[in-house]
């Protein structure tokens, strides 16, 4: 059963460290990957990015690399549930 814990804690580890979403802005100037944990991996600008001022720049990329993190905390979390409930399953099935 231990064994089975550990296993699924180092099965949660990798997920947490292989988990990346993409979003990109509604007008495609900014794109953004990002790991859970506001991990930002990537910010990319398009041309037309450049032709917005400097503080709808800051605002849209703000709003793009929220949208991506929220989205990956939201995967990692739904993983790691569907894990944990693997090992609970398991453990109350010996039990019965």
């Amino acid at each position: 059963m231990h064994g089975d814990i550990h296993s699924k804690l180092a099965e949660a580890q990798r997920l947490a460290a292989e988990t990346e979403v993409e979003a990109v802005s509604e007008d495609g100037a900014v794109r953004v990957v990002a790991g859970p944990g506001g991990d930002v991996r990537i910010i990319d600008l398009r041309m037309n990015a450049f032709e917005l001022s400097g503080l709808e720049l800051g605002e849209l990329t703000a709003a793009t690399v929220k949208t991506a993190t929220d989205e990956a905390d939201r995967e990692l979390s739904e993983a790691i549930r569907r894990t944990l409930t693997d090992v609970f399953e398991a453990e109350r099935e010996e039990t019965l």
